[in-house]
Parts: structure tokens; C-alpha cells; sequence
């Protein structure tokens, strides 16, 4: 099969590599759509993958191979992966006790499991779903993304009513935005810099939204919330400096929010955050919503494919991988299609 390979410098080389071979549970999908996560990005350019990985775990496809032990799933079928997978060796995963995985779960493209971008991908059946027939191949790709937003506004303090401020309308935060507004608060704003990504979140349902380096969001938040304050703040951007913001903008009492992922080391005013006695709360994942988020997709509650900015084959994945979430680009999400003809 092909596949984008991560090689030195941090650049993307399309391969050919040996075709995965399922055993046990396990299932190969051909896939169809795989989401470049934010994440990834990150990781990336902070120069922590090892290079030989095959990134992407945002991913729908359909099976195309079944270990001699899998059950609840045909080839043929329609269906889409969480990002990672148990090890399907170990005692506990024998006894179906996947959860309590003795070598821990493996993460596509991170511990030397190949991800999606690649026309195969070696999945369990444990962590699959099957896809509507309603719900679009776009649509079921975004769904481990969907259930990252939705786990997080759904453990955040957001009651009814509230006055909720998201940092950052990449994926994630565009996502947050759209379970928040499902909890219907009384203002949910934006703040981002890029104009397409802030005319996608007006597009989705924000309140309002607003540029930080044109608009002086600390008097604003002073002058619409009764309370100083938003009620939450959630941290989407993943990016140096955009944390103490966030304590800044939130009212005292309130909650921070952090599904944002910052590869860097940063600093926050401790004296800010104890003034305040606001709570900073990290989220990640969220497995157990995986087929709620699905069906919210299909019902239409939350739409990822409105993020969609562009589609691009494995020989586009380096060229887009050094650009996508960087100044001046204004894509927003980003899928590869691994059967998409080469250019």
C-alpha cells in the first residue's frame, strides 16, 4: 500500500509500505477520509515524532479484512476507528477486558502503530462503529474529533444561560462551540485571528466573533458580563500565552477550560489565578461518547463538515502539513482522501 511516511525534518515522503495483515479481533480498513488533526500539527513542528511514523487517527473507511476472531463487523462494512487501540495480547485483552490493557493503548502514529494516512489501516474491532447510512464518509471521519469537543463542553461547569468564551476556532474549538451551543448558554463568543476561521465560527453559530489583535477583549468581557467575566473560558488554541488569557477573561469563580494541546513549556500568573479562585480543568478524549457524537452528526446536532476547507491526496500531505494552523493560512480542516488521484 502507500502511505505519507514521516521522514527527517520533519517532512512527509509518500511510500510504498507492506500491507497490514489482521489477526486475532483486529480489521483492516481501506480508507476513505482521514482528518489531519491539530494535535499531530503540533507534535510535528515540536519535533517529538519519531521518524518511519504514519500519522492519522481521525479516520472513516471501509473493512476490508477480519482477524479469524472478529465478531459484530463484515467486510464491507461502512465504519469508523477511535484513535487508539488495545494490544489484543495480553490477558486482559483475551478476556475482552480491552480497558484494562496491561501494555496500555496504542495511539495511531505515535507508538509505532500506522495511522490513516495511508490507503490501510490496521484497527480493532473493539474500538469501531458503524456509520449510519444517513451520515456522509465526511461526516463519520470528524467523529473522533466531535466526541473530543463534546466530552469537553460536557465536562465543563456550562449550565443554561451562562456566558461562555472560546480561544482558538481550529477543529476543536469550532467543535466545542457547536456542543456548548446544544447546552444553549446565553452568549457563546469567539476569539481567533484568522479570518476564515473566524467567519466559520460565525457560520456555526457564535454569538459573535472577534480578531484579539484588533479588539481589546478584557474591556469587552467587562462592558457584556455582568459578572466581570465569562462563566467559562475554553482554551482551544493550543499555543503559547493563550492559557493566561484565558485566566485573565474568565470571572472569578469561574472555570477555565483546556482542551487545547501546547506543546511547549508556558507561563502562567499564579497571582491571577488565586485572585480569582478560578478553576483550570484539562479534558482529553472521551471514548465513552464516541457513538453519541455519531449520532449527533446523523441527526444533524453537530456538523463537522462544515469545517471542511479542503481535500487532498497522500502527495499533498507534506505541502499542507507545513502550513495548515500557521499565520496566514486560513483552512480550517483539512482531510486526506488516500485514494485521491496523485497530481
Amino acid at each position: 500500500m502507500k502511505a505519507a511516511v514521516l521522514r527527517a525534518g520533519g517532512r512527509f515522503a509518500v511510500e510504498d509500505v507492506p500491507d497490514p495483515v489482521p489477526t486475532g479481533r483486529q480489521a483492516v480498513l481501506r480508507v476513505t477520509y482521514c482528518g489531519i488533526c491539530g494535535s499531530d500539527l503540533h507534535a510535528l513542528r515540536a519535533g517529538t515524532l519519531p521518524e518511519g511514523a504514519i500519522l492519522g487517527h481521525e479516520v472513516v473507511g471501509e473493512i476490508s479484512a477480519l482477524g479469524p476472531e472478529a465478531r459484530g463487523f463484515e467486510v464491507g462494512d461502512r465504519v469508523t476507528t477511535l484513535s487508539a487501540v488495545p494490544c489484543d495480547e495480553c490477558e486482559q485483552c483475551r478476556a475482552g477486558l480491552y480497558r484494562s490493557c496491561e501494555k496500555g493503548w496504542q495511539v495511531f502514529g505515535y507508538t509505532g502503530l500506522a495511522g490513516g494516512y495511508a490507503e490501510l489501516l490496521l484497527t480493532h474491532t473493539a474500538v469501531l462503529e458503524k456509520a449510519p447510512e444517513s451520515l456522509t464518509d465526511i461526516g463519520a471521519a470528524l467523529n473522533e474529533p466531535s466526541m473530543v469537543g463534546l466530552y469537553a463542553a460536557r465536562a465543563s461547569r456550562v449550565r443554561v444561560g451562562d456566558n461562555v468564551a472560546i480561544i482558538g476556532a481550529g477543529p476543536i474549538g469550532l467543535l466545542v462551540l457547536q456542543a456548548v451551543l446544544l447546552m444553549n448558554p446565553a452568549n457563546c463568543w469567539v476569539i481567533e485571528t484568522s479570518a476564515g476561521r473566524l467567519a466559520k465560527a460565525r457560520e456555526l453559530g457564535a454569538t459573535a466573533a472577534f480578531d484579539p489583535t484588533t479588539t481589546d477583549m478584557a474591556a469587552f468581557f467587562l462592558n457584556n458580563c455582568a459578572t466581570g467575566g465569562p462563566d467559562v473560558v475554553f482554551e482551544c488554541a493550543g499555543a503559547k500565552g493563550t492559557l493566561q488569557r484565558a485566566i485573565e477573561w474568565v470571572r472569578p469563580g469561574g472555570q477555565v477550560m483546556v482542551p487545547g494541546v501546547n506543546m511547549e513549556l508556558d507561563e502562567i500568573s499564579p497571582l491571577t489565578m488565586v485572585g480569582k479562585e478560578c478553576e483550570i480543568k484539562a479534558s482529553l478524549g472521551g471514548m465513552d461518547l464516541f457513538r453519541i457524537a455519531l449520532d449527533l452528526i446523523a441527526e444533524g446536532k453537530i456538523r463537522p463538515e462544515a469545517m471542511v476547507t479542503r481535500v487532498i491526496g497522500l502527495d499533498e500531505v507534506d505541502e499542507v502539513c507545513q502550513t495548515l494552523g500557521t499565520r496566514g493560512d486560513d483552512n480550517v480542516k483539512v482531510l486526506v482522501a488516500p485514494g485521491k488521484e496523485m497530481r
